[in-house]
């Protein structure tokens, strides 16, 4: 009877380890992971490898079980920076493409060195992969080529970092949507000849400042100005400017725009 008993403890005991043991490989399994490959060019090769846990997990710290110490002494190397702590493996939270992961970067002399995306792993949807140089506030996109540079010798902390958007892009598409709408203001800025009254009307509908006006004739001769206006709006008489025609340039702190005009 005892026998029996011991043998179903023991057959129990083993189905719950093959289980817990089932349930770690199918996690770690569908794991989301990208593997870098940090070459100098006959001389070293570094395999680097970052893995998301769909839980959280993992940390951006230093979490046991899931970080592997790079313990190696060589005269070129790179790792992940956790914490301080230099890293070959790194185990993070979810993949968040506004995070950046740091890389430390050691060469016992000036030369060339290379950084490769060898795979990206259980992703849904396919995702983008920079080296971001801090130094040089560049983003190099490492799904269309490897990153190649050449340095000096020395220790870089704070230099490079694993990023998945290009902010530069993103600050170029915003001061481009900037622009348009600025050129819309200066466009949509209304100048007109108040025939009725002899003056000039300029209204910029509250959106730009109007600094400075200057009315220039056909032949490029200066004919009126006016400076320290810092109104959206104006009205200002110009009686002595008949029967011609006229263009008028209109400064605000957006920029500038002309309309041609025909006093009479």
């Amino acid at each position: 009877m005892k026998t029996s008993s011991y043998l179903s403890c023991f057959l129990l005991l083993g189905l719950c380890l093959f289980n817990f043991s089932f349930q770690s490989y199918a996690q770690t399994n569908t794991m989301e992971r990208i593997r870098l490959t940090f070459t100098v060019p006959g001389k070293h090769v570094r395999p680097l490898l970052i893995s998301f846990t769909a839980d959280n997990s993992a940390t951006d710290d230093y979490d046991y079980g899931y970080e592997a110490l790079n313990r190696n002494s060589f005269p070129y190397d790179m790792s992940w920076l956790v914490n301080g702590l230099k890293c070959t493996t790194q185990g993070v939270g979810s993949f968040d493409d506004t995070k950046k992961y740091p890389l430390w970067l050691y060469m016992s002399k000036e030369d060339d060195f290379v950084i490769s995306l060898t795979a990206t792993e259980n992703f849904e949807t396919p995702i983008e992969v920079y080296i971001y140089d801090a130094v040089k506030n560049t983003y190099s996109k490492l799904n269309d080529s490897d990153y190649n540079s050449h340095i000096g010798k020395g220790e870089y902390f704070d230099r490079y970092y694993l990023a998945f958007k290009n902010d530069n892009a993103t600050s170029s598409d915003t001061a481009a949507k900037t622009l348009s709408t600025e050129d819309d203001i200066l466009k949509n800025t209304k100048i007109r000849y108040l025939r009725n009254s002899k003056e000039l009307y300029i209204d910029t509908n509250g959106l730009s400042t109007i600094k400075e006006i200057a009315l220039i004739n056909a032949s490029g001769q200066r004919l009126f100005t006016t400076k320290n206006i810092n109104n959206s709006s104006l009205k200002t008489p110009i009686y002595q400017l008949n029967n011609q025609l006229v263009f008028v340039n209109v400064i605000t702190d957006l920029g500038q725009t002309t309309k041609q005009l025909i006093v009479n």
